[in-house]
């Protein structure tokens, strides 16, 4: 009898999730969710502000440099306390972290937002990244597929073709570019969520070492002539605005709370949440930005936001618990 015990002990133990995949219970589950919510509302506020922000004479550099400086001077410090763990990660991981919610991933958004709407930015950039994640552990952690996940993913990838569709054939200029730029936004998102996830760092110490990579990168980029600034033709309220969505909301605020999110949620369960972004930010669009929601962008938002539900298992975790 007892050795079935340890067997089936062994046994549990062999079929353990994917550390990027386990979930916390109790009161920290229900705080991972409220981060979650949280993180949402931020990321709606912060690609409207991009939006705004492409309309002006600021570039790519400037809205990075809002993005990474303050937070980069505020968050240091804990990133330096946090030192010796950092040093113990391994190098990809570090990189995922650093450039996949760095100046790649801001550079992407920025061009991507100047050529497409952002009702567009909002489904493609938050809504496809569970595909890129679940396609990274498919192929990297051999992860297999279950029929809802894959469901989902299809549902996904459906809402991607149907909207970049449309933009190719329907829409005037180069929204199926810049929709292009986005999902290059998204991929890179997705290697920052998993890295983040299972190099375990504390969130404000891996948003300050996110802020110091980026600002050496922009001054380097800025020093050897590769970027341009168009600060200075923008009048001092544009700055302020940018500066506080952007340091403060996204920067300090939004980098504690998903990375709070991810650590008790894991990376597929937060997406699910991630998933309410798009329907946010096109409604946030229309009064702010005058954008209208188009019949491919509604069947988009529907397409996408099931499909993240489904890929991301959280149905199939509601349903083994009642069990």
């Amino acid at each position: 009898m007892s050795y079935l015990v340890e067997e089936r002990a062994v046994e549990v133990k062999t079929i353990e999730e994917p550390s990027y995949r386990t979930i916390a219970r109790g009161k920290a589950l229900y705080l991972g969710i409220g981060a979650a919510f949280f993180t949402v509302c931020i990321w709606a506020c912060w690609l409207v502000v991009i939006k705004l922000g492409t309309q002006t004479a600021l570039t790519s550099y400037d809205l990075a440099l809002f993005r990474f400086g303050v937070p980069c001077f505020v968050l240091l410090p804990f990133a330096w306390q946090a030192r010796k763990q950092i040093l113990a990660v391994p190098l990809k991981y570090l990189l995922g972290i650093t450039f996949g919610a760095g100046v790649p991933f801001v550079f992407l958004s920025s061009i991507g937002m100047t050529l497409a709407p952002v009702s567009h930015a909002g489904l493609l950039l938050p809504g496809t990244f569970p595909l890129f994640v679940s396609a990274i552990a498919y192929f990297f952690y051999k992860e297999s597929l279950s029929r809802s996940r894959l469901c989902g993913l299809i549902g996904i990838f459906s809402g991607i073709v149907l909207l970049l569709l449309m933009s190719l054939l329907v829409t005037e200029g180069q929204v199926w570019l810049g929709d292009l730029f986005l999902l290059g936004g998204s991929l890179c998102w997705a290697l920052y969520t998993i890295s983040l996830r299972v190099a375990g760092l504390p969130p404000l110490a891996a948003s300050g070492l996110l802020g110091l990579v980026s600002l050496i990168l922009l001054l380097a980029l800025y020093l050897f002539g590769v970027v341009d600034s168009g600060i200075s033709q923008v009048s001092f309220d544009v700055i302020v605005k940018q500066m506080f969505v952007q340091s403060i909301l996204v920067g300090i605020v939004a980098g504690f709370s998903y990375g709070f999110a991810i650590n008790q949620l894991g990376a597929e369960r937060t997406s699910a949440v991630g998933a309410l972004t798009p329907v946010l930010t096109s409604l946030l669009a229309i009064p702010l930005l005058g954008e209208s929601l188009t019949f491919e962008v509604v069947v988009g938002l529907v397409l996408v936001g099931v499909g993240v539900v489904f890929a991301s298992g959280i149905l199939r975790s509601k349903k083994s618990s009642n069990e």
